[in-house]
C-alpha cells in the first residue's frame, strides 16, 4: 500500500494504481488473508490521479510453498475461494469503511 504499481491490462496497453485502503480478514486456512483493496488508478504519463476511477480488488495472499518465495507472504495469483463466513466478514469490513 501507498506506492504506485505500472502493469500492462490484456490488451498490452498501460495501467498504473494505487492501493489507496484495504480490508484484511483471517481465513480459516492458516497462512492465508483475504483482501478488499481499493484502487485508485494513475495516469502514469501526467503523474496524477484519474479523477473517478476507483476499482476494488479481491485477493489473498498467503505463506508460499514454492522454493523462491517459500516462508514468505505472497499475492495469490488466482482467484480466491472462501466460506460464506469469510464473504460476509470482508464486506462487513468495507460497509464499515463505507465503500458499500
Amino acid at each position: 500500500m501507498g506506492e504506485v504499481t505500472v502493469t500492462r491490462r490484456i490488451d498490452g496497453s498501460p495501467l498504473a494504481y494505487l492501493v489507496e485502503d484495504e480490508v484484511v480478514v483471517e481465513s480459516s486456512n492458516e497462512g492465508k488473508l483475504f483482501y478488499l483493496q481499493k484502487l485508485l488508478h494513475f495516469d502514469h504519463a501526467t503523474e496524477c490521479y484519474e479523477s473517478g476511477a476507483i476499482e476494488y480488488r479481491l485477493c489473498y495472499y498467503m505463506i508460499a510453498h514454492k522454493p523462491r518465495m517459500r516462508g514468505r507472504w505472497a499475492f495469490g495469483q488466482f482467484a480466491p475461494m472462501m466460506t460464506p463466513a469469510e464473504l460476509q466478514a470482508v464486506f462487513e469490513a468495507a460497509r464499515r469503511k463505507g465503500w458499500l
